[in-house]
């Protein structure tokens, strides 16, 4: 037998569809219809959604706002899309209002307009929503419509990471990391990182293995656990982690020196990230310099060696894409 509940959730359709809710307001339906724990949510078509939108709905609104934006169903057309989003937020529609925000970030279909971009991005951050509270943290962090205030960054990037927004997460790490204006903490960037890490952010692993590397501000030294982050990163082909292995090889950083298999990465690095670590391949290879740290460069039989192993670990671990 059915809960009473779930009877309730079943008939919330129909009582929808009938247009009972629409004697209150829009927001108060959507609370109401909210509350339900999303049993009632409503699937749009471009054209039911067009109906529901020229009655106030701000789902509607926000739903075609994303099909003008991407062309879906309709004719790309971004004014058509801000002005729905427009409508949407300003019945307090907090998707809409960070996407708005973000329309005047960018200049789709409105005026490129910092101000205005922060002024949508903070009532929503004011409902809790992390996008927003994020980009309005990224407005402080870098004076975009704002006077530069790294505690407000910090505060707003903190509330989004809590809500498990990797970007944010991201941030902070990076802020606690290199100070930004604010006291280098080791062990706070760490916790974020970790979070980020987490979420298998090949970034946040990258700079796990650095703070593991230098240590200092709170935090050990290990240059163990580095070379194992780095290497976790590089399986996700980060290309600071390939190039971070390359440099452990090559000035025996917690292993030995081994100019073999920092050409190795090097190599690797270079593939995927355009000119990363092609200096170093220049340098081992004799071409530049003197070759490796104890001035000879790499043989043919020995680089032969080196693009061997690159090609043995791409075939264990496929590159994004492949």
């Amino acid at each position: 037998m059915r809960s009473d509940f779930s009877l309730l959730c079943a008939n919330m359709k129909t009582i929808n569809q009938a247009g009972w809710l629409r004697g209150i307001s829009v927001a108060v339906a959507v609370q109401f219809m909210g509350f339900l724990g999303g049993c009632a949510t409503h699937t749009f078509t471009v054209e039911t959604a067009q109906a529901a939108a020229g009655e106030g709905n701000p789902e509607a609104q926000y739903f075609l706002s994303r099909r003008y934006a991407k062309g879906e169903g309709v004719a790309r057309d971004y004014v058509k899309a801000a002005e729905y989003l427009r409508l949407a937020a300003l019945q307090g529609y907090a998707k809409a209002q960070n996407n708005l925000g973000a329309d005047y970030i960018q200049g789709l279909g409105v005026p490129q307009d910092y101000a205005e971009a922060d002024k949508w991005f903070q009532r929503a951050a004011d409902q809790g929503d992390p996008l927003a509270e994020y980009s309005l943290g990224a407005s402080y962090c870098l004076g975009r419509g704002v006077a530069t205030n790294m505690v407000e960054a910090v505060k707003w990037f903190g509330l989004a990471a809590r809500q498990d927004q990797l970007d944010a997460e991201l941030e902070l790490g990076n802020i606690y990391l290199g100070g930004r204006g604010l006291p280098e903490d080791y062990r706070a960037a760490r916790k974020w990182f970790r979070r980020a890490a987490a979420q298998h952010s090949a970034r946040a692993i990258n700079a796990l293995g650095y703070i593991a590397e230098q240590g200092g501000f709170g935090v050990a030294k290990d240059l163990a656990e580095a070379r194992k982050y780095y290497l976790r990163a590089a399986v996700a082909w980060d290309v600071k982690a390939l190039m971070n292995l390359g440099r452990v090889y090559l000035e025996g950083i917690g292993v030995e020196r081994d100019s073999i298999e920092a050409y190795k990465w090097f190599y690797l690095a270079s593939k995927i990230g355009g000119g990363a670590g092609r200096h170093y391949l220049s340098e081992l290879d004799g071409t530049v310099n003197f070759g490796d740290l104890t001035g000879k460069p790499l043989t043919g039989e020995q680089i032969k060696e080196a693009v061997q192993r690159a090609e043995a670990f791409q075939g264990l671990h496929s590159k994004p894409g492949n």
